[in-house]
């Protein structure tokens, strides 16, 4: 009974906090009784599949936001194979040790699941299983995605635990000590970092949702749209009477078709013109290809800018082109639309011309408000920029380039929700910018170094 013991404990701490799940501590000590399993003279072959079995079981929170919206397939391997990369990651861990040392596994283990991590990022929906996430909701944690992405929050949930469990399974407080000390080297970073931030320029932000209009702007006919278009433009004047210079609404708010495109943003254009504020707004957009794009009228009621959504959702937005260009005006404000938001790639590159704040409309799935919202806040931790997200079926939220989360709303509610705040701009420019993912990278050889001296080490060695 105790493998079965040790794989629940581990998939009820997984499951409230990686993913949909909020609770941030649980991420450092979900893992420690399967890890102490897998670490101990338990059969390796219960020890795997209990590893596997507890990372599968804790990521099944992931349904009660995507069954039903995203393809079976997609779901099925966010659930089997970061599973996979965490049972193969603690058997290597334990061949490191045994050959090696206990320190040494748990070093090996953080670093194998920082690879598995990365390898996963490399895919169609980026990094958006990544358990580093779960640490957003405690700012302090990770600042250490400044100079390494979130790769290095990774490494730290890996080792912290791993640690811990090795010392308990092979009777050495060595690994556990090492542990703890990494663990507060973090946080002292962390405080460090954020108690360092200088003084910033502030945008005062606004931000409106409404989630009773999805049905209607999800119909391809000028009454629906235009429906839309008169809630949105009533919304930012009422953001505009509250002082908004940026005023930020979501993605695909309505259909946009050539009967009534002109007269749908030329709306909004004398809108952001007479509110004297910027409007960031997004559209499902069928001049030609259908696109996902979001234009930014200016206050001066010139030309739009428009952007591009480039990466799309698996199977709900095959119909669209993808972008391939960012948007950054001269101001440093930028935009994504939030998939793209999932790719630690994209936004880096994005980050060469150093944005201070980003726009981002987003539409998300309800249960996944604050999991998705999470990621954007990271990438502004990574590349030095502040966040503004607007998104349906999600949260309204404005943080800071420390991901510090200024204000924060629910748009389940049936009208329009609104909020504004004082916004600083980030520094734009951080260490992980000019690194990339070279911590990451580190990783992936480390992780095959210490597999390759286990392997040459013919001896077993489980007294040091």
């Amino acid at each position: 009974m105790i493998p079965v013991l040790c794989t629940l404990l581990s998939a009820v701490g997984l499951f409230f906090s990686l993913n949909l799940g909020e609770v941030w501590p649980l991420a450092w000590l979900a893992p420690i009784p399967v890890l102490g399993l897998a670490f101990s003279d338990t059969d390796w072959r219960i020890a795997g599949p209990a590893c596997w079995a507890a990372y599968a079981l804790g990521t099944l929170n992931i349904l009660s936001a995507y069954a039903g919206a995203l393809p079976t397939g997609v779901l099925v391997i966010g659930v089997l194979v970061p599973g996979a990369f965490f049972a193969c990651s603690a058997l290597g861990a334990r061949f490191v040790a045994r050959r090696l040392s206990p320190a040494v596994g748990a070093l090996a283990f953080a670093a194998s699941w920082t690879t598995g991590d990365f390898l996963a990022s490399l895919g169609r929906n980026g990094t958006a299983v990544s358990p580093a996430y779960s640490q957003v909701g405690a700012p302090v944690l990770v600042q250490g995605a400044s100079v390494f992405g979130l790769w290095i929050v990774t490494f730290l949930l890996g080792f912290v635990p791993a640690g811990i469990a090795m010392s308990l399974a092979r009777r050495r407080v060595r690994p556990a000590v090492a542990a703890l000390v990494l663990f507060v080297a973090n946080a002292a970073f962390g405080f460090a970092r954020i108690a360092d931030a200088a003084p910033a320029r502030s945008v005062r932000v606004g931000l409106g949702a409404d989630d009773s209009l999805v049905r209607t702007g999800a119909r391809a006919d000028a009454t629906s749209a235009l429906r839309v278009i008169h809630a949105y433009v009533e919304a930012a004047r009422t953001l505009a009477a509250e002082r908004a210079a940026l005023i930020v609404f979501p993605e695909k708010v309505a259909v946009l078709a050539p009967g009534w495109r002109n007269e749908a943003i030329a709306r909004l254009r004398e809108t952001a013109r007479a509110a004297d504020a910027t409007i960031v707004i997004g559209f499902d957009d069928r001049d030609g290809s259908r696109l996902n794009d979001a234009f930014m009228m200016p206050p001066d009621g010139a030309v739009p800018a428009r952007y591009v959504k480039r990466h799309l959702v698996p199977g709900l937005e095959d119909a669209f082109a993808p972008g391939h260009a960012s948007l950054i005006l001269p101001d440093r404000t930028g935009v994504a639309i939030c998939k793209d938001m999932d790719f630690q790639a994209t936004l880096r590159g994005d980050a060469a011309a150093q944005p201070t704040l980003l726009a981002v409309p987003a539409w998300d799935f309800d249960a996944d408000a604050w999991s998705h919202a999470r990621l954007a806040i990271m990438r502004g931790v990574e590349n030095g920029f502040a966040v503004a997200r607007a998104a349906r079926d999600g949260l309204l939220t404005l943080t800071d380039a420390y991901g510090r989360v200024l204000r924060r709303e629910s748009t389940a509610q049936a009208r329009m929700v609104t909020v504004v705040g004082d916004v600083p701009r980030g520094p734009g420019d951080t260490i992980y910018r000019h690194v990339g993912d070279v911590f990451a990278w580190a990783s992936v050889a480390l992780a095959v170094l210490l597999l390759g001296l286990a392997f040459a080490k013919r001896d077993e060695c489980p007294s040091t």
